[in-house]
């Protein structure tokens, strides 16, 4: 760069720094007619500031309280209030004064011009519509009386009277003298009454008295006729202890206090639109060209007082906006709601298998005593079964009592760190992070549990099924060894070698069988290797013999005894009660893989000796598949699947669920349509002609999942619908699809198998 350059480029900069140096800061008067800790000050002043926090320049706020709600309004006192003031900013130059309500207003309009000469001007909270100055505009305050009786009138269609209440301030005469005026105009529709010239005692006596149909209306009230203040919440409480008549307001502030509800004026709503007119003055722009505005009103009411006085919601004004739902906590929280309630599912989904199983399992016990008893105890063959039943007892009693251990770990972790997050007030988010990885680990474990004693029901009722299909060997051998070389670091066993043998190192082996069931046999092999080897090695894999391909699982553990290797695939079996309280598990892994082998049409069998480690064998027929015909999809991750401009109906009633499926498809940028029973989404079906694809639950009120489905299908048999479900039995799956359902996901939904589901239909299209 020349010097010529450089120094056009200097004076460029400090140009640029003195015009910033020299920007003009703004200087805001907020002055209020009443008091610091009133709650319509505060929440106005509040939406004030938040409004003005938008600005983009240097600005200083001040803010002054005439108190006028707690001191009798009279010359004097504006007088030194005056004094005041002016001693306060006699060198400040303010840009804008803001006045909340009419008692301020009325203080600029007399003495503006000789404390801050003709500043810009712009009110809130005013009853009043005056003749402005010029320079003058803002907010006006408009309180929806007509309409606050026409709700009391539709609640209460049988009200004797509606109780007005509202004091003899200056405050309390603009709104009585407004609302009189109103009610003239209706030609005595409403029944009404004002009360207004009492003391606070004579007050309470009043509505203490008031009949069983009768409704109060509270305005304001925080001066009585002798002159002694008290606060709106004081107000509102004392109403609430002296009287039994639902009482309705037209401020906000009164909500969550007592106060059923009503058409109400937010004060920080309020405050947030003079925040607007505000923003445009210091922008620049002439206040002479901002016209005032009227504040908004809406429709808000508190769950519980609807429920004290019985009052339906399906009565209310369409839009209105409840506040203490009792699902407020959910809402708020929704991470720890998912986690809890997936918890809870299967909590009640675990206790409810365990007691059909223990069930069936006494009925059973009972028919082989009832049996035994018949036969002759001299019988050898009939001593020989009755011994066995007594076995069969005794694994019965310890399996029911390995089973409790099992449920009891996860259990206490899910209980023990749910109640540490509940407790913990100050806990930061990477423990609670970690803490609710743990509820989320355990919850499943439990999981695992019930999948095993559904697959052993389902083995011993053979109704074990497979689902066949072309897949990458290797693949899945690779899989499980990265997997227990992790699970062997959290275990800190990590002098272990783990090894994966393969024939065909080097070639794509593909084989037509199921992948799944073949990976669950292989899982629990290994990961019984692991639980019974403390150093060593773990060696698993396969090799052919035609027409069978074998696999294996070699370990260097504790090795087992004849006598062991005769009982170890049976039922509840495992080498003593020792191994299980020192070992863990559920004692049923090697029966159901067993299980599995035989529906395979295959066999399992153990080589071992004491002390020198085992190996566990299988086999399956051996069907393979050429790999030049073979089509692998890459696997997407959760952010690679988009529908853009797709909708989705999710048929669901619960809320949980229903916002669980829209934070799974959160990234997908589809539409979403929430029915929350069966006859609604058929409605939305046939009214709505942009629905892509529906998210069907099974189990809904009014209507249910199967029956909506198949009229769904009459309209539009080429919708597609997929079902959820938390059956786990096949015959269940196969009603579903007669159905109509296109397809269906097992609860608890895996997010990644949902979007693969969608995506296949939308693809469709």
């Amino acid at each position: 760069m020349n010097r010529k350059n450089f120094v056009i480029l200097l004076s460029f900069l400090l140009v640029h720094i003195l015009s910033l140096s020299s920007a003009e800061k703004k200087n805001i008067l907020i002055l209020n007619s009443y008091h610091k800790g009133l709650k319509w000050t505060d929440e106005l002043v509040g939406g004030i500031n938040q409004g003005l926090s938008e600005l983009n320049f240097e600005k200083e706020i001040f803010t002054e309280y005439i108190d006028s709600k707690r001191f009798f309004e009279n010359d004097n006192y504006y007088q030194a209030l005056f004094e005041l003031l002016k001693v306060k900013y006699y060198k400040i130059q303010l840009d804008l004064v803001i006045p909340t309500d009419d008692y301020a207003l009325n203080f600029l309009l007399a003495y503006r011009d000789s404390l801050f000469k003709k500043v810009p001007v712009v009110f809130c909270g005013i009853n009043n519509n005056h003749n402005y100055p010029q320079s003058y505009s803002g907010v006006l305050e408009n309180i929806e009386y007509i309409d606050n009786f026409k709700l009391i009138k539709q609640l209460h269609p049988n009200y004797s009277k509606i109780y007005f209440i509202v004091d003899n301030t200056k405050t309390g005469n603009i709104i009585y003298d407004r609302a009189f005026r109103m009610y003239l105009s209706t030609n005595n529709e409403y029944r009404y009454e004002f009360v207004r010239d009492y003391s606070f005692d004579e007050l309470f006596k009043k509505v203490s008295e008031l009949d069983d149909d009768a409704v109060i209306l509270l305005t304001a009230f925080t001066k009585d006729k002798n002159g002694e203040y008290r606060s709106y919440d004081e107000i509102i409480h004392e109403l609430k202890l002296h009287s039994k008549a639902p009482i309705y307001g037209v401020w906000d502030f009164f909500l969550g206090e007592g106060i059923v509800g009503g058409k109400l004026i937010s004060a920080h709503d309020h405050g947030c639109k003079t925040s607007i007119i505000a923003n445009r003055v210091l922008s620049g722009e002439n206040i002479q060209n901002i016209d005032v505005e009227i504040s908004e009103s809406n429709y808000k009411f508190d769950y519980q007082e609807l429920k004290n006085n019985k009052i339906s919601r399906n009565l209310l004004p369409k839009g209105s906006k409840i506040i203490n739902h009792p699902f407020a906590f959910i809402i708020k929280n929704k991470e720890l709601s998912v986690y809890f309630s997936i918890i809870l599912i299967l909590l009640l989904v675990t206790i409810i298998v365990l007691w059909l199983y223990i069930l069936n399992r006494k009925r059973k016990i009972r028919e082989e005593r009832r049996y035994n008893k018949t036969i002759e105890l001299n019988n050898e063959k009939l001593q020989f079964a009755k011994e066995n039943a007594e076995e069969s007892d005794r694994l019965k009693s310890a399996f029911l009592a390995n089973i409790s251990h099992e449920l009891r770990t996860p259990m206490n972790g899910i209980i023990g760190f749910s109640k540490l997050i509940i407790d913990s007030k100050d806990i930061d988010p990477d423990t609670q992070r970690k803490y609710l990885n743990m509820i989320y680990q355990s919850g499943y474990i439990l999981l695992n549990l019930v999948n095993d004693i559904i697959d052993l029901s389902k083995i011993e009722s053979k109704q074990l099924k497979f689902n066949n299909t072309e897949f990458k060997l290797d693949v899945l051998i690779d899989e499980l060894l990265e997997f227990f070389i992790s699970e062997r670091d959290n275990l800190y066993k990590g002098n272990i070698k783990i090894i994966a043998e393969k024939e065909y190192e080097f070639k794509e082996l593909y084989i037509y069988s199921d992948s799944n069931r073949i990976r669950q046999v292989l899982y629990n092999l290994i990961h019984n290797a692991l639980k019974f080897t403390s150093e060593g090695s773990i060696k698993f894999g396969y090799y052919i013999e035609p027409p069978s391909i074998v696999f294996f699982v070699k370990d260097t553990g504790i090795g087992l005894t004849q006598i062991e290797k005769e009982i170890i695939f049976e039922r509840f079996r495992q080498v003593d009660d020792k191994t299980t309280r020192r070992y863990g598990g559920s004692g049923i892994g090697l029966s159901i893989s067993k299980g599995i082998v035989e529906n395979f049409n295959g066999k399992i069998w153990v080589e071992s000796e004491k002390g020198e480690g085992s190996t566990f064998y299988f086999s399956i027929p051996y069907n393979p598949i050429k790999s030049d015909y073979v089509v692998v999809d890459r696997v997407k991750n959760y952010k690679e699947y988009a529908w853009t401009g797709k909708t989705l109906l999710i048929v669901e009633d619960s809320i949980v669920s229903y916002e669980l499926l829209t934070k799974f498809l959160k990234d997908a940028q589809v539409n979403f349509i929430h029915a929350s029973d069966g006859e609604q989404a058929v409605r939305f079906c046939k009214n709505k002609e942009h629905i892509d694809l529906v998210l069907m639950d099974i189990q809904l009120p009014i209507l249910d999942g199967l029956e909506a489905t198949r009229q769904i299908k009459i309209c539009k048999p080429e919708l597609p619908i997929i079902a959820q479900t938390a059956n786990a039995m096949d015959d269940d799956r196969s009603n579903i699809i007669a159905a109509g359902c296109d397809d269906y996901i097992a609860k608890p939904i895996n997010r990644l198998e949902l979007l693969q589901k969608i995506d296949k239909y939308l693809k469709k299209d």
